[in-house]
């Protein structure tokens, strides 16, 4: 009876995959906006290089938005892509609009930037549209991040 034990105590000790609660995103949207870089740490302030040019501007490191903060994407007839964000996306969305008109928003997926335009009013409807579609595979990971994003925020 005791080698039953045993066994058991032994194969609660081979390593399992981890459970967490949240995996890691399989895209990564992030929203970012132009700042000039003055006074800030190397660790606050990030240079990119704006398609097609290759101008180069600094970003604060820290988004404003990310994929986690998305709860529908959906393209429509006209070939735009539009992002819906939750609450906080919706706040953030607002506030970096509201505060940084004439600067650069930097929508970057995966790393590559996608739509750099220059702000012009502020956005207060939690939507962001994208003038171009996206390849399939993009689209669909984008959607199932907001699938879960919103099943998430049902549960909680």
């Amino acid at each position: 009876m005791r080698w039953i034990y045993l066994l058991i105590g032994l194969l609660l000790l081979i390593p399992q995959p981890a459970q967490a609660g949240h995996s890691a995103p399989s895209i990564f949207l992030r929203i970012h906006i132009q700042t000039s870089g003055e006074g800030l740490p190397a660790s606050q302030a990030t240079q990119v290089s704006l398609p097609p040019n290759g101008e180069i501007i600094m970003v604060r490191t820290m988004p404003e938005i990310t994929e986690r903060d998305l709860i529908a994407v959906q393209p429509d007839a006209a070939g735009s892509l539009h992002l819906r964000f939750n609450h906080d996306g919706q706040v953030a969305l607002s506030v970096a609009t509201g505060q940084n008109q004439g600067r650069i928003m930097v929508v970057m997926l995966n790393g590559v930037i996608i739509y750099a335009p220059i702000i012009d009013q502020q956005i207060t409807s939690g939507e962001l549209v994208l003038p171009r579609q996206l390849t399939p595979q993009a689209l669909q990971l984008l959607q199932k991040a907001a699938e879960k994003n919103v099943r998430e925020q049902n549960h909680t």
